[in-house]
């Protein structure tokens, strides 16, 4: 559960339905949503009646009118109510109508319609339904405060109802994990759920003090999860907690409650109690094996008896038909027909065999109780293999493991670590042979078997290695009849990555020695398996790229021993691209393979070529090398020529073979890199990604995404035209409906266990960066093309309550991507990002700067005309002052870690720190003072260091790396959209900035003639001026750019020029110069010229789009 501060988000109101008991003029006014009338006739029925039913209608009513202080109507009312505990509403309905009025008013809903809730609860305290609605109400909005204060009434008033008992139990345990608990009530409130628990558990069967294991149990899966919350609480000693756990595990699997076995298995992981896992664990396997050793027997002993049977039955029949002189024909073929007779005999003796074999399961398994079917069903599962292994190789714990072995009876009582890996790879291959003869084994996934055999031989030998060689030898030969038995598996790579980087400096050279002689022996014989062959290369690539990035702490390569660059084995790299590249061509040139062979495979070893070539390729590129945040992009100082070859390559193969997500996802990432962002869209809308996905991938398309291709939120500036629009849809739809109502129905029908993790998801998404990202580049692209805000953040419902205090979270799932490298490398999300990857200081900076913006760009209404001009004046001084004063510092604050940011985003949210100084100073020395000389200065001095972020944001767009060849320059700006948006959102601000300051001292001016005739105030004019110059400065120069790339990528030409950027080595001294020409000249090979002008064509009709859009955005 989350400690952490809420973001709370309300839920959307129901409705409401006018009771039967009013009259059809009012119902109908009601559901017309003729407001007036409604109002009208509440009035009038409360006159005749005095039933206060009619206020709270009339409440409702004057909430949905325009008039603002009618909209107060229901937050006024229910404040009222709570300030006044003598009045209680006791009308259930009138309650809801009074919830429906306060949609929409930033209210606490635990500390206004909660307390009402409860206040009638208590009221009326044998009303079920009342009590049952307020109840789910108050679940509804997450107020579990007042949800424990009515199902305790509910328990006190009911107490013939069970489910009341475990409800009071369940909230108040709910209620004292959540923030809203205060912190010294949160401990009193653990023991009393823990208490109440352990009193309704032990009628149920499970008693702390009573051995009697035979008691019967009498409590679902979801109230088995609620006692082992209980007892997993902070409230419970360490002790208590292991002793209840090992007590009731196996009766609670005997029982069937597997899934509540896994989770005590679980709990006593996290407590680190490796004496107790190894001891359930071990009684499971044990008892797994009695009851399949059991049941061969009966199987075998079933199977003769069927077979006797059987051969009976024949007898009588040959009987019968020799009687009856009617026996088989003789072949004419003698000895040859003979032989033939007894072939067929025999296949039938098998068939026969078989499927009296099969009976004899069949027939056994129908015996088995669900007791023993619980144990073998555990016993086959892989969490039971790993557990006994963890608990085997903590060391710290070992005493304490070897005690716990001494109750196992096939475990010998005096064991090393050495020998107790031993034992137990011994004890797991009795299991799998009694599995095997008794006909469960095929249910087993061999695989994950053979990943634990492998798991308890690398610690084992790391426990004890007495012989190096012959140990590194059995480590190597064992890794290798891995792969080979497994090649086939798309998961092969990433199920042998941790026992790889295990693996020394020899055993490295050994293991893919080995493995290269079976790929090249797969390879090279005429009668070899061309898919084994290429997908054991694919395999031996990714591991060597492993070991390349597997640098920490070291100057040398581990495979090679080649000296690193910058923590990167270009040596390595440069041999994987050339390896992948030929091994890649002999594939596609194979028709047989390519349409015979692969469609009926899992895998795709050619696509694994070519992921794994072109990460490599990238390397060598120097892809996000650029130094520090200081780059406008990611390819400022890379190797455009690699990177090209391998976009190239990745979109060759995607185009032949479109069925590789993780293919497409990284090629996606690469054309966003380079401005082809509607080719990366057409990429991403074959995912069709939606709803709950959006949150974990959408990101990877989506970020940054306004300042790229603001044209995406075109034509005009309306919300439907936004990409983003998706992602409100879903968090809007998910966090105020689909969470709270699946919560009231988990609670509703008793399934306790789903809720917390209800709980954690939706504050998960409350608090996701991605949440984030969504509100502000929807914000920022639609400001793009209309020019000035839409909406105010304060007024969005997903993000008004964040604030400092949220650490929000990158939920991205970037396992999309492939991620060949080492975990300490550069990932792959990074290597192909547009820069950082999402971060709770990025987010908050974007809303603090957004809350910047809304200030800048209010305007008062046109009718608002106050007669005190001057004192309201005076407030929004005050305001103005307070409020940027706040974002000022708490800016200044996050951007001490601007290593989460790009170059352009530190220069704009460096300026927008800077203009919350220059309005705060603005607003405190100039309106509603005579400016003074020093106050002039400290203005000048503060719009001097905006201009100067500015000059150097603009120059860093233009200038040009001096890697760019001429013929590369125009490149140059297509892989600087980033910066250019970004350039473009900070013209915006300052001229957003000057136009507000000019307001408000024209209203100054207006309400003093003196201040108007004053020279100081007429400098501090002139001083705006400047800064709105130099903004439309370098707004010209993004327009020139804007202009000039339009042109040109609608010119000719492009095909050659960019087989001139892919092709051609244009470096005068070039070490890599022989390597860079034969992977061009392979790369030349696996892409025709036919395949090239179409990729060609793609890139300039992107580059053609973008531009495009560009030509439609308001740069100013």
């Amino acid at each position: 559960m989350h400690k952490m501060e809420p973001n709370h988000i309300a839920p959307w109101v129901a409705w409401p339905v006018l009771k039967r008991s009013c009259d059809s003029a009012l119902q109908g006014a009601f559901e017309e949503r003729n407001w007036p009338v409604v109002i009208s006739l509440a009035k009038q029925r409360y006159k005749s009646t005095k039933d206060p039913y009619y206020l709270a209608i009339e409440v409702a009513g004057r909430s949905q009118c325009d008039n603002p202080s009618d909209q107060t109507a229901g937050r006024d009312a229910v404040l009222k109510l709570v300030a006044d505990s003598s009045i209680i509403v006791k009308d259930v309905d009138a309650l809801g109508l009074y919830e429906f009025s306060c949609y929409g008013a930033k209210l606490s809903y635990s500390e206004t319609i909660g307390v009402l809730r409860s206040r009638l609860v208590k009221t009326q305290p044998k009303d079920w339904s009342s009590s049952s609605q307020c109840l789910m109400a108050c679940i509804y909005n997450s107020d579990w405060l007042h949800a424990q204060e009515i199902t305790a009434s509910m328990e006190k008033n009911f107490p013939t109802e069970k489910r009341c008992r475990i409800q009071n139990i369940f909230t108040t345990h709910m209620y004292s994990q959540t923030p809203a608990c205060p912190a010294g009530s949160r401990e009193l409130l653990a023991k009393l759920a823990k208490l109440r628990g352990d009193k309704e558990f032990e009628s149920r069967g499970l008693s702390k003090t009573s051995d009697d294991g035979s008691a019967p149990l009498s409590l679902t899966a979801s109230e088995a999860w609620l006692w082992i919350e209980l007892q997993s609480g902070p409230q419970t000693p360490l002790t208590e907690k292991i002793e209840a756990f090992e007590k009731h595990a196996l009766r609670l699997l005997g029982n069937g409650l597997n899934n509540t076995f896994v989770e005590i298995l679980l709990a006593l992981e996290k407590l680190k109690a490796w004496g107790s896992v190894s001891q359930i664990c071990g009684q499971v396997v044990d008892k797994a094996i009695d009851v399949s050793q059991r049941e061969a027997s009966l199987v075998e002993k079933k199977q003769a008896e069927i077979l006797q049977h059987r051969r009976t039955q024949k007898t009588s029949s040959e009987k019968k038909q020799g009687e009856g002189g009617t026996g088989p024909a003789q072949s004419p073929a003698g000895t040859s027909g003979q032989n033939l007779s007894n072939y067929k005999d025999s296949l039938a003796a098998n068939d026969s065999e078989g499927q009296a074999k099969h009976e004899a399961y069949k027939a056994v398994r129908g015996q088995r109780s669900d007791q023993d079917n619980a144990y073998l069903m555990l016993a086959m599962d892989p969490l039971i293999w790993n557990s006994l292994v963890n608990s085997a190789s903590e060391k710290e714990n070992y005493s304490q493991y070897v005690d716990s072995l001494a109750l196992i009876p096939s475990v010998p009582s005096t064991l090393t670590p050495y020998r107790t890996l031993k034992q137990l790879r011994k004890s797991l291959d009795k299991l799998m042979k009694a599995l095997a003869r008794s006909g469960e084994a095929k249910d087993i996934d061999q695989s994950r078997y053979d990943r634990v055999h492998l798991r308890i031989l690398f610690l084992r030998d790391a426990q004890s290695a007495p012989e190096p060689e012959a140990t590194s030898s059995t480590r190597v030969e064992h890794l290798l009849e891995y792969i080979l038995k497994y090649h086939w598996s798309v998961a092969c790579f990433e199920d042998v990555r941790k026992f790889v980087e295990a693996l020394n400096h020899e055993e490295l050279q050994m293991f893919v020695q080995k493995l290269g002689r079976e790929a090249l022996k797969e390879g090279e014989n005429k009668d070899g398996d061309k898919y084994k062959g290429l997908t054991l290369v694919a395999i031996l690539l990714q591991i060597r790229f492993l070991v390349a990035t597997s640098t920490r702490d070291s100057t040398v390569c581990k495979y090679c021993r080649s000296e690193l660059d910058d923590s990167d084995c270009i040596s390595c790299f440069m041999s994987i691209a050339k390896v992948a590249l030929e091994n890649y061509n002999a594939g596609m040139r194979d028709d047989n393979f390519r349409y015979n062979i692969l469609p009926k495979t899992n895998g795709d070893p050619l696509s694994d070529l070519a992921m794994v070539g072109s990460i490599s390729l990238l390397k060598l590129a120097r892809v996000g090398r650029s130094p520090g945040y200081t780059a406008c992009s990611p390819l400022h100082l890379a190797d455009i020529q690699y990177t090209l070859q391998a976009i190239i390559w990745l979109d060759s193969y995607l185009t032949a073979w479109p069925k590789n997500n993780p293919l497409r996802m990284l090629l996606l990432k690469l054309y966003l890199l380079i401005g082809c962002v509607s080719r990366a869209k057409s990429l991403w809308a074959q995912f069709d990604i939606k709803n709950a996905i959006l949150d974990s991938l959408g990101p990877l398309f989506s970020d940054r995404i306004s300042t790229i291709a603001p044209g995406l939120f075109g034509p005009g500036a309306s919300i439907r035209h936004s990409p983003l629009r998706p992602f409100i849809d879903y968090y809007s739809k998910a966090l105020r409906s689909t969470i709270p109502k699946q919560t009231v129905e988990a609670f509703k029908s008793g399934n306790w266990h789903t809720i917390p993790s209800m709980y954690d998801f939706g504050e998960g998404l409350k608090k996701s960066c991605t949440l984030v990202m969504a509100v502000v580049e929807e914000r920022r692209g639609l400001r793009f093309r209309a020019g000035h805000t839409l909406t105010s953040i304060a007024d969005d419902p997903l993000v008004c309550n964040l604030n400092l205090n949220h650490e929000l979270k990158d939920m991205t799932d970037y396992s999309y991507l492939p991620n060949f490298g080492s975990k300490d490398s550069m990932p792959t999300e990074v290597l192909v990002g547009q820069g950082p990857l999402l971060s709770s200081t990025r987010a908050h900076l974007s809303l603090l700067t957004e809350r910047l913006v809304d200030l800048l760009d209010y305007a008062q209404p046109k009718d608002f005309k106050p007669s005190k001009q001057g004192h309201v004046l005076s407030l929004d001084r005050e305001y103005v002052i307070e409020t940027t004063e706040a974002l000022r510092l708490q800016i200044q604050s996050l951007l001490a870690k601007r290593e989460g940011l790009t170059g352009p985003e530190v220069h704009y949210y460096s300026i927008a720190s800077m203009i919350a100084k220059l309005v705060s100073d603005f607003f405190q020395l100039c309106v509603s003072h005579t400016p003074t000389s020093e106050s002039g200065a400290s203005i000048d001095s503060s719009i001097k260091e905006v201009l100067a972020v500015l000059r150097e944001q603009t120059t860093d767009l233009l200038t040009v790396p001096t890697n760019y060849h001429s013929e590369l320059r125009a490149f140059h700006g297509f892989i600087n959209m980033h910066a250019m948006g970004t350039l473009r959102e900070s013209i915006f601000l300052i001229k957003l900035t000057v136009g507000y300051l000019t307001s408000a001292l024209d209203k100054m001016n207006a309400s003093d003639k003196a201040l108007a005739n004053n020279n100081k105030t007429t400098r501090v004019v002139g001083q705006l001026k400047s800064m709105s110059a130099a903004a439309t400065a370098s707004a010209a120069e993004i327009k020139s750019r804007i202009k000039t790339m339009k042109q040109l990528v609608e010119g000719g030409g492009w095909i050659d020029r960019l087989r001139d950027w892919a092709f051609t080595n244009h470096a005068q001294h070039d070490p890599q110069k022989e390597d860079r020409e034969l992977i061009a000249e392979a790369l030349n090979m696996a892409v025709d010229d036919a395949a090239f002008e179409r990729w060609a064509g793609t890139v300039v009709d992107s580059w053609q789009e973008l531009m495009n859009g560009w030509s439609a955005v308001k740069i100013e």
